[in-house]
């Protein structure tokens, strides 16, 4: 008996000190703080940036209430538990009721809250199992890059861009378990068959929620180079929207032959991703031999190419 009445002056202590530190801090402050104290302990923010934290719970849905409750007395508008014990919480995984969990697409990072942005669409793809690859025009207006898989967001961080060529190269936060194959040929075949896999929006569902729907679009290679025969770029005729953008084209045998730059159909060969790739020295998979003049059907390319493509969310701060 003794030792639960010293658990719960303990736990009184702490959270006092929690709170009384987070009417004096920023969001972010508390949250750096809250990221270095033993587990059974809880996040809480506020969509006016108002936060609360609790630490050193007997057990972690004593924290989510106790940092709920901090931030609510606060004065934290709508406050969500976003993360126990130093993971980001969602409904699916949460088997305490009566929260009211952080929506998934809600990223909260550092205790600073973003929201994406419906108005920026693009499409990216993995080349191995850690990096993806895209336009420089996906990420130049965003704070941070979230990719959607799966109806969770997962982050990623910008590596490196080449605003000449246009290409950004990503690494996610969560391993993929499947990646495009870079195109060994070294021509680009004029009349040749591309495909295109990229992602539409379909908007906000209840103006918080992006959703997306796979394309697939089927053409051929309508010029094998750009204006003033410039040799890094070719142009296709498959149907482009802005959601493609950023999306891998691909030959017959389903393997990488380009990335799509812009909605005029322009794209970007994978002899310059491969020189990109190499330069900073990021492995990818090239075609095999004996698969290289191997045609497969347009469904197993779809199939294969929703693995490795991702639409892409743009975050900038709420």
């Amino acid at each position: 008996m003794k030792v639960k009445l010293f658990n719960v002056s303990l736990l009184a202590v702490l959270v006092f000190s929690a709170s009384s530190q987070a009417a004096n801090m920023t969001a972010e402050k508390l949250y750096n703080q809250y990221q270095k104290k033993s587990d059974n302990r809880a996040f809480s923010i506020g969509i006016n940036g108002v936060a609360g934290a609790a630490w050193g719970a007997a057990t972690k849905e004593e924290a989510m209430n106790l940092a709920q409750n901090t931030c609510k007395k606060l004065g934290g508008l709508n406050c969500n538990i976003t993360e126990v014990n130093g993971r980001p919480l969602s409904s699916s995984n949460s088997k305490v009721e009566n929260y009211r969990t952080v929506n998934n697409y809600t990223i909260v990072s550092n205790g600073i809250n973003y929201t994406p942005d419906p108005r920026v669409n693009f499409t990216g793809f993995f080349i191995n199992n850690n990096y993806l690859i895209t336009t420089d025009n996906a990420i130049k207006n965003c704070s941070k890059i979230n990719y959607e898989r799966n109806g969770r967001l997962i982050e990623a961080t910008v590596i490196r861009t080449d605003k000449i060529n246009h290409i950004s190269i990503l690494k996610s936060a969560i391993p993929n378990d499947t990646y495009a194959i870079i195109s060994s040929k070294k021509k680009t075949s004029q009349g040749e068959r591309t495909y295109t896999y990229g992602f539409e929006s379909l908007g906000m569902e209840n103006s918080k929620i992006p959703s997306y729907q796979g394309k697939m679009t089927d053409g051929i290679i309508s010029r094998a180079s750009g204006n003033y025969n410039d040799i890094r770029i070719m142009t296709i005729t498959n149907e482009i929207s802005h959601g493609d953008i950023g999306a891998p084209v691909m030959s017959e045998n389903g393997d990488v032959i380009g990335i799509v730059t812009d909605d005029k159909k322009q794209s970007m060969k994978s002899s310059m991703l491969s020189i990109f790739l190499n330069e900073q020295n990021i492995s990818y998979h090239m075609t095999n031999k004996k698969n290289a003049n191997k045609k497969i059907s347009p469904s197993v390319i779809a199939d294969k190419s929703q693995k490795f493509s991702v639409p892409l969310v743009c975050l900038n701060e709420a």
